[in-house]
């Protein structure tokens, strides 16, 4: 019986947070794109994706309005940021 969890690789998942007219966008995929206004716009967006996040492998991106990375938050728990 082949050893199913010693060579099995897990494509890594790709979440974008960006600005997107006058509130923030969570990119998840292609029809999956709920966006938040006011105040706490950027948190939600960004605390929807650590949700989703907890089943997938990669990381999610934070976006500036010019498409710049401006943070990197690793699904490991780790952030990165590009300023």
């Amino acid at each position: 019986m082949p050893d199913l969890a010693g060579g099995v690789q897990h494509s890594a998942t790709i979440i974008e947070i960006r600005p997107y007219r006058g509130g923030w966008q969570c990119f998840k995929g292609p029809g999956v794109q709920p966006y938040w206004t006011g105040e706490n716009a950027k948190q939600s967006a960004i605390d929807s994706a650590k949700a989703l996040a907890k089943f997938v492998h990669g990381e999610i991106r934070v976006l500036n309005a010019d498409g710049s990375i401006k943070d990197v938050i690793r699904l490991d728990g780790s952030t990165r940021n590009y300023d």
